[in-house]
């Protein structure tokens, strides 16, 4: 997938980023924004965009707030609720798909290709430690 701008990407060189594709059509990334692509009639310019009340879809690309409020009402109704020390937010989905990669073996340098962090100190800020599991390297070793 091509991000023509980002935040780590002000000059707008573009970067290409790998999604990979799930095992269950239900919970596959690539074919969701396939679905949403064909549906949405997009063929250019921003992915993620606002629809109105009466399913048109608008030109322009969410606002921040936009997608924070989605997200926040989208947990809602799968019965999600955020705490102080983990709200539901954005950032906290990228805290968290951090974290959950830990958890399932990616490298570090797996993890940086995906979320573009520039260092692996700053990526690693995201991992949260109370979720990852004691003795994780020496099971690994299969001791």
């Amino acid at each position: 997938m091509l991000l023509p701008r980002s935040k780590a990407d002000q000059e707008g060189e573009g970067q290409r980023i790998s999604i990979g594709r799930g095992k269950a059509r239900e919970t596959c990334p690539v074919r969701a924004i396939e679905d949403w692509l064909r549906a949405a009639g997009i063929r250019y310019g921003p992915v993620f965009r606002g629809v109105t009340r009466h399913g048109t879809v608008e030109p322009g690309r969410l606002s921040t707030e936009a997608v924070r409020l989605i997200l926040k009402r989208r947990a809602a109704l799968a019965g999600i609720q955020g705490t102080v020390l983990e709200p539901v937010t954005p950032h906290g989905l990228r805290a968290g798909f951090v974290t959950q990669s830990y958890l399932a073996g990616a490298r570090d340098e797996e993890i940086v290709e995906h979320t573009r962090h520039r260092h692996l100190g700053t990526m690693r800020r995201y991992v949260r430690r109370a979720k990852l599991g004691k003795g994780e390297a020496t099971a690994r070793l299969d001791l």
